[in-house]
């Protein structure tokens, strides 16, 4: 095959498979700014409250779920955990659904989960998550953000 040729047909199959309709993702909005988490310890000066994480994972059908964790360095008094819903506009994060806040007493591990919250196709969501734990007159406390996910069409 000559090399005009060649490109030819490659050009003629790259835009048969750009024309065929498949499992695109067509965002909305423009994507967020990537916000980094670390995985260290929320602040050094803590004793207490070791780390913490949370999680959104897409169900199908218009329908996720959020998992969040709490983890403390010994088992303390109250640990605990709230995990939030958040939607990108475009330029701004907002809050769709504030899940409750979740206790255990005299534990060292915390973790919740909320699932069918709804959502809708082409928009970034992401979770917020709140960690504590009070122990003796210590209260310990921070904020996660989980990355960013993209809900299909």
């Amino acid at each position: 095959m000559r090399p005009s040729a060649a490109k030819t047909v490659i050009m003629a199959v790259l835009a048969i498979a750009l024309a065929i309709p498949g499992q695109a993702m067509a965002a909305q909005t423009p994507p967020p700014p990537e916000v980094v988490t670390s995985f260290t310890p929320f602040d050094p000066n803590y004793n207490y409250l070791e780390n913490g994480s949370a999680y959104i994972s897409y169900n199908g059908n218009g329908k996720a779920s959020l998992w969040g964790e709490s983890i403390a360095t010994r088992r303390v008094d109250t640990i605990g955990i709230q995990v939030v819903l958040q939607r990108w506009t475009g330029s701004e994060w907002i809050d769709m659904y504030t899940g409750e806040r979740a206790e255990m007493d005299k534990a060292s591990r915390m973790n919740t989960t909320v699932d069918n919250l709804s959502v809708s196709s082409g928009y970034y969501y992401r979770v917020k998550s709140s960690h504590w734990i009070t122990y003796g007159n210590t209260k310990e406390e921070g904020i996660r953000y989980s990355s960013t996910l993209l809900i299909p069409d």
